[in-house]
């Protein structure tokens, strides 16, 4: 797994660093994958400085709806059919992100040609295990309804080669 820190500004964006995102790349050798955690204003701008583009995303996942936090989102998602993006794209946060990714995309007359789906997490709960990756969240205390996402890797089948880590002069135990 890489993370990318895209922003990681409170708040609003100082000279130096962006609002809050998060870009995790999965680099499983079983399942690739490209995730967002949180989509501040920029977030777009800063993904250029990376070797992704928002056709590679695979899952967003919003903690929370305060502003640094989701401005950029409707912008990512247009951007993204924009690209020609045809892949489908999950986004996972507290209820009312519907109503804002709706509201955001149908004043704006964007039209996605991607299937989006959004699941708003009304309790603690498991989003998804998908053999590969165990990807829980539970609700934290924010002056919002807010998210904390737990993302675990499932062990990968293998056996330990002793002597090559003993020629390496790594120690048992």
């Amino acid at each position: 797994m890489e993370l990318l820190f895209l922003g990681t500004s409170a708040g609003v964006p100082t000279r130096s660093r962006n609002v809050t995102a998060i870009l995790l790349n999965l680099q499983h050798p079983t399942q690739a994958g490209l995730w967002l955690f949180d989509c501040g204003e920029g977030t777009q701008h800063q993904m250029l400085t990376t070797p992704f583009n928002p056709g590679k995303l695979d899952r967003i996942f919003i903690s929370h709806l305060h502003g640094d936090h989701l401005f950029g989102l409707p912008g990512m998602l247009d951007s993204r059919s924009m690209q020609g993006a045809t892949t489908p794209l999950t986004v996972y946060g507290p209820p009312g992100l519907r109503e804002y990714i709706d509201a955001s995309l149908r004043l704006s007359y964007s039209h996605l040609i991607y299937p989006l789906e959004v699941l708003e997490v009304e309790r603690d709960t498991t989003l998804f295990d998908d053999g590969t990756f165990h990807v829980e969240c539970r609700y934290l205390r924010h002056t919002v309804p807010s998210l904390g996402f737990r993302i675990r890797e499932h062990d990968l089948p293998g056996t330990l080669d002793a002597g090559a880590l003993t020629a390496a002069g790594i120690p048992p135990g």
